[in-house]
């Protein structure tokens, strides 16, 4: 059975990044230094689109670490592939995350501008950090933009309710739904909350 939403990203996978403007280095460099790296951590980095993350993470997680790229548009992730596929610590999985079990247990599950598309976030949320967080590892929401930014994309889209709050908001919450949660960063070129999984 055909999925609109897959078929949309598989789509566009081959133009993405020619019109991606946002994340670039002197955006994404910033956003992850908010961050505490260690070699050989192990990295989740869901909804990786056609990667733009993997390079990042694959340089603050060196030497040892290890990356599961995952996706559920094969088009999104055959353009990651193609870029990244060469760098020894990321592997890429195709899976909905929020349908479908993801094998292992990492120090980091990142949501880089994926945030908008969860259909059951509190749900999602919580089994990620069950299943997939390891004690002390955390869950990070993050954008290179402001939740304005975002949600003059999703807003014709998504009801008033739905939209993205201030990340002080999210990370209330985040509290409100029973996570420990923080709020790491809010300004035009930076949107970042942390569930941290105690």
């Amino acid at each position: 059975m055909s999925n609109p939403e897959i078929d949309f990203f598989d789509s566009i996978a081959p133009r993405w990044d020619a019109d991606e403007v946002v994340s670039v280095p002197e955006r994404i460099n910033p956003l992850l230094d908010l961050l505490t790296w260690r070699p050989a951590m192990r990295v989740l980095d869901l909804g990786t689109g056609t990667g733009v993350l993997l390079p990042y993470l694959s340089a603050r997680t060196a030497p040892g670490g290890s990356i599961l790229a995952v996706d559920f548009s094969q088009g999104m992730l055959a353009e990651a592939r193609r870029k990244f596929g060469a760098l020894p610590s990321v592997s890429f999985l195709c899976a909905d995350f929020e349908a479908d079990a993801i094998p292992g247990t990492f120090h980091l599950v990142m949501l880089y501008s994926v945030y908008p598309h969860l259909k059951q976030p509190c749900a999602t949320l919580r089994h990620l950090l069950d299943s997939n967080v390891t004690p002390g590892g955390s869950i990070v929401v993050a954008f290179p933009v402001s939740e304005s930014f975002i949600n003059s994309i999703h807003g014709q889209k998504k009801a008033p309710a739905d939209l993205l709050p201030p990340a002080g908001e999210l990370a209330r919450r985040f509290r409100s739904w029973g996570f420990s949660a923080e709020a790491l960063a809010s300004s035009p070129k930076a949107y970042m909350v942390r569930i941290i999984k105690e």
